[in-house]
């Protein structure tokens, strides 16, 4: 074995909109904020990048983790898959709820991690402040108090950020990040998609050994021989090493995300360690104990933002409705997809997110009134799901108690037709109201109120605490002792 010095593999993890894409575009000297739909950083990418310390220049590969509360399960796999983190913190904002899942995804997963105070540049930047939300965090920074490397940085200006990779590198070169790049490669998958010319892709990090062309490479049952294979710029490659990030076309399944990938010397020895097919799950979005449950077909660019989805939507509903995702893929909407709609018992409804629509699908979808719409930012998916959740689930009797009045005398009965007197102990009874009648917590019968008098007035209702007479309508003999709950039906 030869252990070499591998380069480090880092994640950029903080709350949404603190500027961990910005101070990535400032590092690659590229502007892919601008390419983001809302300026929500919506997939994980891997970029490498050069850095001089100390005379020698030295790669550090990056991890770009999206920063929305859709993605916390892949911003933990981000700090799982890094050696080390940046911690990016909003002087002009302090630490947030994202700040919190991330810095518990990277210190779940035992990640050394330096603290980047960004946006110092604001106008209502507050250095002081935020080191203090961060020590209320139990974030201990260097030279107050604790151990945690930090630095303030500008990411638009770029001010301080050559000290934030003096750091990184730091922290790589005291804890010896070393690999062997003889041996067959290994690593993690950070992205998957279907490029439409070239098929299922996936984006790799190799942590160990070097990838060469003409070997294979098997992650779960998803195999690719290895023949188109870019760097991070999109330029094709014959060979790769360790923490660099590559991406391979023409997968035969799409390969799970954060999953470990393994090579192999042919596609055949690959496929003789092929696990075995998991058995498919029959979900019926109608076994549903009673709620209605709106099923949904999702196609996405890419698998992170099929996880991001299912996070997100995963709590629409209450405790009579709900949606369950019933299919899911990456590429373009097809009349395959239509046609699984048709075929759910409730009509499922189609939702794309950064895929277009193929023009058979879309008449075919017309001609049965199934729903497809196509959205660029994950919010605004799960607001119109809500709004077509509501829609469509079948309209139910609510039933809302007004108040309860305790019969205190029996005035005169007659055929269907009563005249009571009563206190009322709760809420209010109203003139028209229909009510039940329950005796030692037994409801014995209903009724309607026809006309309350008050203090010898006739009155449109009487609230708690006050007496009254009324002249109702019911079938049932009303005692003394009987309660009389009004109540009204709506429907919603």
């Amino acid at each position: 074995m030869s252990l070499s010095e591998r380069p480090p593999i880092v994640a950029v993890l903080g709350h949404v909109d603190h500027g961990k894409s910005t101070l990535l575009d400032y590092i690659r000297k590229a502007n892919t904020v601008a390419k983001e739909a809302g300026g929500i950083t919506q997939h994980v990418a891997a970029y490498e990048v050069e850095h001089e310390r100390e005379g020698k220049k030295k790669k550090i590969t990056f991890i770009d983790t999206p920063g929305h509360a859709a993605f916390q399960a892949i911003r933990a796999r981000g700090a799982k898959i890094a050696d080390i983190a940046i911690l990016v913190v909003a002087a002009d904002d302090g630490v947030k709820a994202q700040t919190l899942e991330a810095l518990e995804s990277i210190l779940a997963s035992g990640t050394p991690f330096v603290v980047a105070i960004n946006k110092i540049d604001k106008p209502n930047a507050d250095l002081s402040r935020t080191q203090a939300s961060l020590l209320e965090h139990h974030v201990y920074l260097e030279k107050l108090g604790g151990d945690i490397p930090w630095t303030a940085i500008s990411a638009k200006t770029g001010a301080g950020v050559d000290e934030l990779l003096d750091l990184v590198l730091l922290v790589a070169e005291l804890t010896e990040f070393k690999a062997d790049a003889s041996v067959s490669a290994k690593g993690y998958v950070v992205e998957a998609h279907r490029d439409e010319k070239r098929g299922i892709a996936a984006t790799l990090i190799i942590t160990e050994g070097t990838l060469h062309s003409g070997k294979a490479v098997r992650v779960g049952r998803a195999i690719v021989p290895v023949r188109m294979m870019t760097d991070h710029k999109g330029k094709a490659i014959k060979e790769a090493t360790f923490s660099s990030p590559v991406t391979l076309y023409g997968f035969d399944e799409l390969p799970t995300v954060g999953a470990e990938f393994t090579t192999y010397p042919t596609k055949r020895t690959a496929e003789e360690d092929r696990p075995e097919a998991a058995r498919a799950l029959n979900i019926s979005a109608e076994e549903s104990s009673g709620r209605f449950i709106l099923p949904v077909i999702v196609r996405a660019d890419v698998s992170g933002s099929l996880e991001g989805i299912a996070h997100e939507t995963k709590d629409l509903g209450d405790d009579y409705t709900g949606i369950a995702i019933v299919q899911t893929g990456i590429g373009s909407i097809s009349e395959a997809d239509v046609k699984a709609a048709i075929a759910s018992a409730t009509p499922a409804v189609i939702l794309g997110f950064n895929v277009p629509v193929d023009s058979l699908a879309r008449e075919s979808a017309r001609q049965h009134g199934i729903t497809i719409e196509t959205f660029d930012i994950i919010y605004k998916l799960k607001e119109r799901l809500a709004e077509i959740l509501k829609t469509s689930a079948p309209k139910r009797t609510v039933e809302e108690t007004l108040g309860k009045a305790k019969v205190l005398k029996l005035f005169s009965s007659g055929k269907g037709k009563q005249t009571i007197g009563a206190s009322v102990q709760e809420g209010r009874i109203n003139k028209k109201a229909a009510f039940r009648i329950t005796r030692r917590g037994e409801m014995i019968g209903e009724g309607a109120i026809v006309s309350i008098q008050s203090n010898k007035q006739s009155v449109d209702g009487v609230d708690m605490g006050g007496e009254f007479g009324a002249e109702i309508e019911t079938d049932t003999a009303i005692s003394q002792g009987d309660i009389i709950e009004s109540f009204k039906t709506t429907r919603v």
